[in-house]
């Protein structure tokens, strides 16, 4: 029995270290801001700086099932964020993510409408696409009959990303365009 009372004496007292006391938080958060404002340092993200805090100060990390320890956790977190801003810039190499941002731009989807022009057609989709080209060589790759496609790209300058797909078989020309435009 006295060792069931020792196991739970131990465990008791092991719940009153889910926060961290008022000095190693203010020791994390110095932690913080020195790191921070040290420019040699290259963070990764704030989540970095914040872990190496931790390290720094011998404290260790907490799991999500200390409550009260993982929500001093957040609050750093989120001060990390602020000092790095403060310090470096929103847009500074320690924002991992706005570089994965930059690149999906890159290749982000736009919505291209294509319009079926013709004697009996009228009908229209609207499409994505990374670009207007991709659209033109998906249109020819999904066409199963022989046909010759002539791409004509507009040279409007107000809107360079349309062209017009005219279809001839044969040598004869169909009465039946295809327009695509970016939207």
């Amino acid at each position: 029995m006295l060792l069931i009372n020792n196991l739970l004496n131990i465990t008791e007292s092991s719940a009153s270290l889910d926060a961290i006391t008022p000095d190693m938080m203010n020791d994390i958060q110095k932690n913080l801001r020195d790191g921070a404002k040290d420019l040699n340092q290259h963070w990764a993200n704030a989540l970095e700086l914040v872990h190496t805090a931790y390290e720094v100060a011998g404290v260790e990390r907490p799991t999500p099932d200390m409550s009260n320890a993982w929500k001093q956790y957040e609050e750093n977190l989120q001060y990390a964020v602020t000092q790095l801003a403060k310090t470096r810039g929103m847009d500074g190499d320690w924002r991992m993510s706005s570089s994965i941002f930059r690149e999906a731009m890159e290749y982000r989807q736009h919505s291209f409408r294509v319009t079926e022009i013709g004697d009996t057609f009228g009908g229209g989709v609207t499409v994505n696409g990374v670009s207007l080209d991709a659209v033109i060589h998906k249109i020819k790759k999904s066409i199963t009959n022989d046909f010759d496609i002539t791409v004509n790209m507009s040279t409007d300058g107000d809107n360079p990303n349309m062209a017009t797909l005219s279809f001839s078989k044969f040598g004869i020309r169909k009465n039946y365009k295809l327009r695509i435009q970016q939207l």
